[in-house]
């Protein structure tokens, strides 16, 4: 049996709310670009892409896995704190 410590779970649901924050901000953005008055269609599509992207990225994060843990937390993290928006241009992420 794996057992894990209570710094690792922690650093796990961190993980897991930094990728729920960045679905967030891009279904903000998706609701913004369904209202407009002409909306675009295919950054419809790059949001909705990118959503399903990090649902699968949540989906398949595990608690043993130190370095994907870490590597979301600092990656998303920094970009939550900088105010970043997901889906500003063609080329997400």
């Amino acid at each position: 049996m794996t057992s894990w410590t209570e710094d690792d779970a922690l650093a796990y649901e961190c993980a897991r709310e930094c990728i729920n924050h960045v679905v967030a901000i891009c279904s903000a953005e998706l609701w913004d670009e369904e209202h407009k008055l002409a909306p675009d269609s295919a950054r419809i599509g790059l949001i909705k892409e990118e959503m399903t992207r990090l649902a699968g990225e949540r989906r398949a994060l595990r608690l043993g896995q130190h370095a994907e843990i870490a590597r979301v937390r600092a990656e998303y993290g920094a970009q939550i704190r900088a105010g970043w928006k997901p889906v500003n241009s063609p080329g997400l992420l």
